[in-house]
């Protein structure tokens, strides 16, 4: 059925092998590494940006091997459907001595602007989308805006108010002692006064990156409404990273982004998956390839290249 969805989109898609290959690019002086999954003939290209904690190109955490390698089964099932996909390590992944206080969500950023364009020198002449996913969802958009390359953003499972708001929340709804999520919520007020060490960590991360996130996540659905290109938002229903009731807060405020695409998927989880499966869905998967075909034929809108937020 994911294939008969497509030809109807894209009438003349001929499949054909689909070549993954080393990539490596410059971003603010280091060297980062992905790969480059690239079909016979790409109608497009995606980046995909990936959510938080130590997550290499593939999908896979550090902090939870058993999770599947769902970036890498992304990219492979774009590149059957005709779509180049490149996904990379971050760069304390590539650098294990790296200092993480000092990283902060515009390090990321400035490494995922530097992937984009790195991607639009392979696939020279088609539209590329950028894929931000749980945190990269909160990228994705200053990503696009930053670049001035971008033909489309695709936001999947990424909270769209403050990001500490949500933490205090999965936090309460892990069990964790009352004094505990008191601390925390201090912390944060403290983080966000600019009263936390400068070289205090909270949650192996630093103090820009926290306050920075706040931020940016506070601000998004106001910033994906101005974007002027397509905008696909995708929200999966048993997303385990929202709960309680912020998943429909969430909801809501994804109904909030203006002239955007939203799909809400039910029965599934924070990657895209049936719950209970071990890749994504037919259902998810089609909601990416025909949305990107679609948006393939939009006529392009201005960009403001390389304006800062």
């Amino acid at each position: 059925m994911r294939l008969i969805a497509l030809a109807l989109l894209w009438p003349a898609l001929a499949l054909g092998a689909v070549d993954s290959k080393d990539a490596a690019f410059l971003s603010e002086g280091y060297r980062l590494f992905g790969t480059l999954t690239v079909p016979a003939a790409p109608r497009a290209a995606v980046l995909i940006i990936p959510g938080s904690g130590p997550v290499d190109r593939d999908g896979i955490s550090k902090a939870a091997p058993q999770v599947p390698a769902v970036y890498r089964m992304w990219a492979e099932r774009l590149g059957d459907a005709g779509i180049a996909a490149l996904r990379y390590d971050k760069r304390y992944l590539t650098y294990p001595d790296f200092d993480l206080v000092a990283l902060d969500q515009d390090a990321q950023i400035a490494d995922a602007t530097a992937a984009l364009r790195y991607l639009r020198a392979q696939v020279p002449g088609k539209p590329l989308f950028v894929i931000g996913h749980s945190e990269g969802g909160m990228m994705a958009p200053l990503v696009a805006r930053r670049s001035g390359v971008a033909a489309g953003v695709i936001v999947i499972n990424a909270a769209q108010f403050p990001i500490d708001e949500l933490v205090i929340e999965q936090v309460k709804a892990g069990g964790a002692p009352q004094d505990y999520v008191d601390g925390l919520t201090k912390v944060f007020e403290r983080i966000k006064d600019g009263s936390f060490p400068a070289k205090g960590q909270l949650l192996g991360a630093g103090q820009n990156y926290w306050k920075q996130w706040i931020r940016y996540s506070t601000e998004s659905p106001a910033r994906l409404s101005q974007l002027k290109m397509p905008v696909l938002l995708i929200q999966c229903m048993e997303d385990e990273t929202l709960p309680g009731p912020t998943l429909e807060r969430n909801v809501k405020a994804l109904r909030s982004v203006q002239r955007a695409q939203l799909r809400l998927l039910k029965g599934h989880d924070h990657l895209g998956m049936v719950v209970g499966s071990h890749e994504p869905s037919a259902e998810f998967m089609r909601t990416l390839t025909n949305w990107i075909a679609t948006a393939s034929r939009a006529p392009a809108a201005p960009s403001p290249s390389g304006k800062k937020d």
